[in-house]
């Protein structure tokens, strides 16, 4: 299994994934929408809702694997846009899964899902949780699984479903709440902003991994996941954002205020995200290894870096 195309390869996971594939000497290939920063193997655009295009690239690339990252993955924008994240999502899972099929090509395919479909939850999650998705965002990632273990009863297709928890790092989008602090701190330090921090919702508790933890977990999961499994990926120890903000505070080289305010509460946060990672440790030997704050401490020191430029 040596030639991986990686679908949304542009993407903040997408990118070190590439990168961690490539020096473990698998050959990639990615699909991309968006213009990548950095580039890993063939690189082809395409708008997976177009099927042609879609199979056009498989047909080229005929790849022992797929890892399907690509996805509209903001909560708040699957809000705004429910017929184009629907598209992105479930349709486009579905063109990669029929041109599969129709080419008759033995590839792995490794769908990326989302910890969201599990919804409000006041316990530690396993894979046999009910699932109640209450955003667009996990209900169009519960429908895209579902699409995917249709294919994989049907038509035998070798299809493993992961679902990782929340992860963070250098480079992932600002709208995600810890890139987003740690720019402002950065910024702070740097004189270009006041010393305060607007916030919604802090109370709110999650898993958060590193993505270079995450990314090894996708490895594995190509050499050593049963298909048609679902495998939930997660640090298995919950923060709240509270705790992230003091952490970070704590490393500021400035005093620092924060405002809680109610418009950046978003509608149905879900106040509690944690689970059980024990099937895929134990299928994969995986374990985390990178904490949760020398992850933050990462991220506040990549913003530093970028600001004094």
């Amino acid at each position: 299994m040596k030639k991986i195309l990686i679908s949304g390869i542009e993407g903040f996971v997408g990118t070190y994934l590439a990168e961690y594939l490539h020096s473990r000497k698998y050959k990639v290939s990615g699909i991309y929408f968006a213009q990548p920063v950095k580039r890993f193997g063939k690189l082809y655009q395409c708008d997976i809702r177009e099927y042609a295009a879609v199979l056009k690239i498989i047909r080229t690339i005929k790849p022992d694997a797929i890892i399907h990252l690509a996805a509209q993955s903001s909560v708040a924008q699957g809000e705004k846009t429910i017929k184009q994240t629907f598209a992105v999502n479930v349709q486009g899972t579905l063109n990669i899964l029929e041109a599969v099929k129709e080419l008759k090509i033995k590839a792995r395919i490794i769908y990326i899902s989302s910890c969201e479909v599990y919804g409000q939850s006041n316990k530690k999650l396993t894979e046999q949780s009910q699932t109640n998705p209450v955003s667009f965002y996990a209900m169009s990632k519960l429908c895209a699984e579902q699409v995917c273990l249709y294919y994989q009863r049907a038509y035998n297709l070798d299809i493993v479903i992961l679902r990782p928890f929340s992860h963070t790092g250098s480079g992932q989008a600002e709208h995600f709440i810890f890139p987003r602090i740690a720019k402002q701190i950065a910024q702070i330090e740097a004189g270009m902003t006041k010393p305060v921090l607007k916030l919604g919702n802090i109370k709110a508790k999650r898993d958060y991994s590193d993505v270079q933890d995450i990314v090894k977990a996708y490895e594995l999961a190509l050499r050593r996941c049963q298909s048609g499994e679902i495998y939930n990926i997660t640090a298995q120890k919950p923060y709240s954002i509270k705790q992230g903000v003091e952490f970070l505070i704590k490393l500021s080289r400035q005093k620092i205020k924060v405002k809680i305010d109610k418009k950046l509460v978003r509608k149905n946060d879900i106040a509690l995200l944690t689970g059980s990672a024990r099937k895929f440790m134990r299928d994969t030997g995986w374990k985390p290894t990178i904490g949760f704050y020398k992850t933050l401490s990462n991220l506040l020191n990549y913003y530093r870096t970028k600001t004094e430029r």
